[in-house]
């Protein structure tokens, strides 16, 4: 406990260090940061987690669920379509996926976006935040990851045999 008597709520983290992150952009002599920063958090006062992203440029907003990188806006896009917000989620928290779909979700979020063709081969890596863990950052076990990631696969493989079938079909009307 060498907080100094005190903790630091998740946002007033990301504040400080957005604000370290834009004084960097801000004189000659130093080299802005090249990186985005996601923090995921728990505050353990209000009993609610969050996920904030710091930019470049020293800006930082709060999501429900965030990407950054080559990619980020298709990851984006397709993350939106998730029931990952409480706030848009119909029935409440009953309709929200939980940790382990949301793994699973991601891995095929991750494999659709890639192209074997353009894109480096990779290696899968999560970490979640989660009630599951007690609240702490944990690694993802690696069985769950491949396992999420041979689902993911075999998914994405349905679904361009089903757009395949369908565009047969069209051709021969």
């Amino acid at each position: 406990d060498e907080t100094y008597g005190t903790k630091t709520p998740p946002k007033t983290l990301a504040n400080r260090i957005s604000a370290y992150i834009h004084y960097f952009t801000l004189h000659g002599a130093l080299r802005p940061f090249g990186a985005s920063t996601l923090i995921a958090s728990y505050d353990p006062a209000t009993q609610q987690h969050s996920l904030h992203m710091v930019e470049p440029s020293g800006v930082t907003y709060e999501y429900f669920g965030a990407a950054a990188g080559r990619g980020r806006q298709p990851a984006r896009t397709e993350m939106e379509k998730l029931a990952i917000n409480p706030k848009q989620a119909d029935g409440g928290e009953a309709s929200m996926i939980d940790v382990a779909e949301g793994v699973k979700q991601l891995a095929k979020i991750i494999h659709s976006l890639h192209d074997s063709a353009k894109d480096k081969p990779f290696e899968l890596e999560m970490s979640w935040l989660c009630e599951g863990t007690g609240w702490k950052h944990k690694g993802v076990p690696k069985d769950v990851i491949a396992s999420a990631v041979e689902w993911a696969k075999k998914e994405i493989e349905e679904a361009e045999e089903e757009s395949d079938e369908e565009d047969d079909e069209g051709m021969e009307e």
